[in-house]
């Protein structure tokens, strides 16, 4: 099987072929450069060039492990494995030397296939590597380390659809090395979103953006519905094996016929919010039950089962689903990272579920004539009211950079709804960064709403900061006016009160 890497690059057939775990060679030629890479079990064990600064030789010399009289004594047009293992038997150098060598050469050789943009390149998954040789890379770093390299215009043009769904895939640890744009947008994919969406939410340019979601998903902490794949019709190694002391339970007795068993499966997969729902088990569940939970699973929805193009790629998708969710939650510090992940989640649902509610329908900001904004006010208030409680959930958890970009959306859709210009405000006040607009905020939302003693205090720690403490004053004294016991204006007129 062969293309053309401007087609399929380098880093997306790693990717496929790591899902795939496949044996075989991969041949790479950009003239006058070529490579070959080994696979086994979908891991690159080993990979070589013709590029002189990536030969062996080369690393040595430069490395001051060997001499050059040295290299000559043992034969300087030997390849690189053989090389080795003439140093090795001469006593030159000692073999974890070579091995820690051979791990930095195949590494950085790996690294420079992943900047390619043109060439071509040849899959055969019948030759093997005949050397005794084998190097472990960690393919996930090495991946997004290669995206954040790697061209931007390139990059995007491997997005052609807008609405392709992007979905979480993966736990985040600490030691992954995630750098904070790409932890962020990995924060906000919490549910399966559109490409566009996600472009959205991540605050970046969208070039940058494409850059951060192209490295979060071939590192498989998101998941694309639209991989252009390569080599679909070869089949994976082999099949998930039950490790011994396991027993599976029994298959179910079958009640429905297969097209509505998979159009169940279909829709619970689709549905599932985590990782506990998409094996179908509890949060409390043992490691046990996960290993049934996805063992049962694979015996039925395993992709080598269905032969049909209409699902196949479908059930390709939702078993890289299921095997990310089982990789996850087996290893205990995965599990606890992620676990930590949803209480996170769960804290920003119920503090956006605690946002101020509206008193009354507002209407959108639309310039396109009474006829189109009336047939949109629905979607449009409902985009807004999700963009504040979204900002409202990040500025309780002192997240102000994120709740501003958020409750801007909101308070441009609907200038009229007072709650979302407050908090916009208030988000300006406390990020610092333009305090005159969040005076502007303030004052809008209390010409709207002006019996609201909350915008009011709002407006009166935002002159206290700012040290007009004249204009703090007298709206210390509007709030107590429409609400006597409120506490913390009382605090703030005694703090007032002791000032010079």
């Amino acid at each position: 099987m062969n293309g053309q890497i401007s087609s399929h690059p380098f880093a997306e057939l790693l990717h496929e072929i790591s899902h795939a775990t496949l044996c075989g060679t991969l041949r790479l030629d950009q003239p006058p450069a070529k490579a070959v890479v080994y696979f086994e079990e979908g891991s690159p064990v080993y990979a070589a060039s013709n590029v002189r600064s990536l030969r062996l030789a080369e690393y040595l010399t430069t490395r001051r492990l060997v001499s050059a009289p040295q290299l000559s004594a043992v034969g300087n047009s030997l390849a690189d494995t053989a090389l080795a293992e003439a140093l090795c038997k001469e006593g030159i150098l000692e073999r974890k030397v070579v091995d820690d060598v051979f791990a930095r050469l195949v590494t950085d050789v790996l690294r420079v296939l992943l900047l390619w943009s043109d060439g071509t390149w040849r899959y055969d998954d019948r030759t093997q590597l005949a050397e005794s040789v084998r190097v472990k890379i960690s393919t996930r770093r090495l991946l997004l380390e290669g995206a954040r390299k790697m061209g931007l215009k390139f990059i995007a043009s491997r997005f052609q659809d807008p609405t392709e769904t992007i979905s979480p895939a993966g736990a985040c640890n600490q030691s992954d090395g995630l750098l904070p744009e790409e932890a962020f947008v990995l924060s906000r994919v919490d549910r399966p979103l559109a490409l566009s969406d996600v472009l959205l939410l991540s605050g970046q340019r969208e070039l940058d953006a494409f850059r951060t979601v192209y490295g979060l998903s071939l590192a498989d902490y998101l998941q694309r519905q639209k991989w252009p794949r390569a080599l679909g019709k070869i089949s994976p190694a082999a099949k998930p094996a039950v490790p011994a002391g396991i027993s599976p339970p029994p298959p179910a007795p079958k009640k429905k016929s297969e097209e509505e068993e998979v159009a169940s499966f279909f829709e619970r997969i689709d549905s599932a919010t985590n990782y506990y729902q998409v094996l179908d088990i509890s949060h409390t569940a043992n490691l046990d039950d996960i290993k049934r939970g996805y063992y049962t699973l694979a015996r039925r929805y395993h992709p080598d089962r269905f032969h049909s193009r209409a699902i196949h790629g479908r059930i390709e998708a939702a078993f890289a689903r299921i095997t990310q969710a089982y990789e996850t939650l087996i290893d205990p510090a995965q599990r606890n990272s992620y676990d930590a992940r949803l209480s996170a989640q769960e804290r920003s649902r119920q503090f956006a579920e605690s946002a101020p509610r509206a008193k009354q329908a507002t209407p959108l900001n639309d310039h396109r004539g009474e006829a189109s904004a009336a047939d949109e006010v629905a979607p449009g208030l409902s985009r807004a009211e999700a963009n504040f409680k979204e900002g409202y959930a990040a500025l309780q958890q002192g997240q102000a950079n994120v709740a501003v970009p958020h409750l801007a959306a909101a308070a441009q859709a609907a200038p009229n709804e007072a709650r979302y210009r407050a908090f916009y405000g208030q988000a300006l006040a406390i990020q610092g960064k333009s305090t005159r607009l969040a005076e502007m905020e303030l004052n809008a939302a209390i010409r709207l709403d002006p019996s609201n003693a909350s915008y009011r205090l709002m407006l009166a720690n935002l002159y206290f900061e700012l040290k007009f403490f004249k204009r703090a004053f007298a709206e210390t004294e509007r709030v107590l006016d429409l609400d006597p016991e409120n506490s913390r204006a009382q605090d703030l007129k005694k703090k007032l009160a002791q000032l010079p």
